[in-house]
């Protein structure tokens, strides 16, 4: 595809306009290049892909859902926010649709708190990303002609595209608009607003409870209802309708009171007595919390990490810059230095700061790293086998299923030949069975006729005899 251009960036539609699936941009299969899957769900699975020498991610539908497919698609093509994936177009194949959107390089929230690699994170960190989740959540509930509710916000739905960085909220298969009237339950039933459960009407009131579950999950990196005996999907919805939430005494011991009323406030019993999700917005920023706050990471080796914070903190009636420094060990205490600085000062002590962190935990770690250094590189060669056992498989399992595929469509088209053949056979043989049948009968009426008219003729030639003979009496 050399020498094409990029794909096209979001259509831009007039607010007077009714969002519709027609409204993506088109694009032919034959341009599209999918590679590996990059999860699932129910209606269908994201790979990596490649259009036009653009890296992308390919949502497939498992199966045509209209319904879903042209919400999923009608909604993308309204938003522009940072922090929402951008929908650069659709492509179909044999009745199946492709969702071609952008790439998010860090993979999701959730994977990020409980996958295999663990890396400790901060309370600004965390507060940024909910920030950051607000922000987004707040512009879909502000959009006009009709503001739009996500129903489903959770860290499964949230990518990151660096760690830390920018986060980014995806599948809009459950979006739907204010003004419709949605009471079927649609979202996880951890997050799940208790007037969804009991089938009330959806509000942006559901998008703020779920919010507030998530915000406690980050300051708890447990899940939601996780210190139930039984934490089934059922058993959760019947606790969350009647009152019950996650538990507060499993949040990490650095988090803020304002951060936990904050999470009370928004899952209240009663929706309106929740925020909304512009003041929710406002409240953190109220506390300092910036979406913009800087924050360095530096990955010293694959178990060291250190981290620079610079953000604005209450001091009395004012706030001051402090700079927090940490760091994360993976099977080793963590540490962490706190530096207040003057206003003034600010920009220039948080580049010093800067330098002298790299050279300070380059020092503090190579020590350490010499140590973990042999267990290191098998960790990861033993991942990278196994990645690539996996991947080994995967194909096998897809060549194994194509091939199945096609004995079965070729024993198919078989048996369908044979019968076509027979069928030809038996109507040829009937055909010439007909024939037979017309040829004796015409054969034995032609006979019959002879026989008939000789025995005419007989009888004709005997009454002339007999009438010679009574004449000459």
């Amino acid at each position: 595809m050399r020498g094409e251009p990029p794909p096209p960036q979001l259509l831009t539609h007039s607010e007077s306009v009714e969002p519709t699936a027609e409204m993506a941009t088109k694009f032919d299969f034959s341009e599209l290049q999918i590679s590996q899957r990059l999860g699932f769900g129910g209606f269908g699975a994201v790979y990596s892909g490649r259009i036009r020498n653009q890296k992308i991610a390919v949502k497939k539908f498992y199966e045509v859902i209209e319904e879903s497919i042209a919400r999923e698609i009608a909604q993308l093509a309204r938003v522009a926010h940072e922090n929402i994936v951008k929908l650069f177009g659709m492509a179909t194949y044999n009745d199946e649709t492709y969702l071609l959107m952008e790439y998010v390089e860090g993979g999701s929230l959730h994977d990020f708190l409980y996958g295999a690699v663990r890396r400790e994170y901060t309370v600004p960190e965390a507060t940024n990303w909910a920030l950051q989740c607000a922000e987004a959540v707040a512009y879909l509930h502000a959009m006009t002609p009709r503001a739009m509710l996500h129903r489903d916000i959770k860290p499964h739905n949230m990518l990151l595209t660096g760690i830390p960085g920018r986060l980014k909220i995806c599948d809009f298969g459950t979006v739907t608009d204010l003004h419709s009237y949605m009471s079927n339950a649609r979202g996880t039933p951890a997050y799940m607003a208790p007037e969804v459960i009991k089938g009330r009407r959806y509000t942006d009131k559901c998008d703020v409870y779920s919010w507030g579950v998530m915000l406690w999950e980050l300051m708890s990196r447990r899940p939601p209802f996780s210190h139930m005996e039984n934490p089934n999907q059922v058993a959760v919805m019947l606790a969350a309708g009647m009152g019950a939430r996650p538990d507060m005494d499993a949040v990490r011991s650095d988090c803020p009171e304002a951060i936990k009323q904050l999470i009370r406030r928004c899952w209240r019993q009663e929706p309106l007595e929740r925020c909304s999700m512009q003041q929710v917005v406002a409240v953190l920023n109220e506390m300092g919390v910036s979406s913009d706050y800087k924050d360095f990471v530096y990955i010293l080796d694959q178990d060291t990490v250190a981290v620079v914070t610079v953000r604005k903190e209450k001091h009395g009636t004012s706030r001051r810059r402090v700079v927090h420094i940490s760091f994360w060990r993976k099977r080793f205490a963590s540490a962490r230095l706190s530096f207040p600085i003057a206003e003034r000062e600010a920009e220039r002590v948080a580049k010093q700061t800067e330098r002298e962190t790299i050279r300070a935990a380059r020092n503090v770690s190579r020590e350490t790293v010499r140590a973990a250094e042999d267990a290191g590189h098998e960790v990861a060669r033993a991942a990278h086998d196994a990645e690539r056992e996996t991947r080994r498989a995967e194909r096998d399992a897809e060549r194994e299923t194509r091939r199945l595929k096609e004995d079965a469509e070729r024993e198919a088209r078989r048996l369908k030949e044979n019968a076509e053949r027979e069928a030809k056979l038996a109507l040829e043989q009937a055909a010439q069975e007909a024939r037979r049948v017309k040829e004796n009968a015409e054969r034995e009426a032609r006979q019959a006729k002879e026989k008939i008219a000789a025995e005419a003729k007989r009888l004709a030639d005997r009454g002339k005899k007999v009438l010679k003979k009574f004449r000459k009496f």
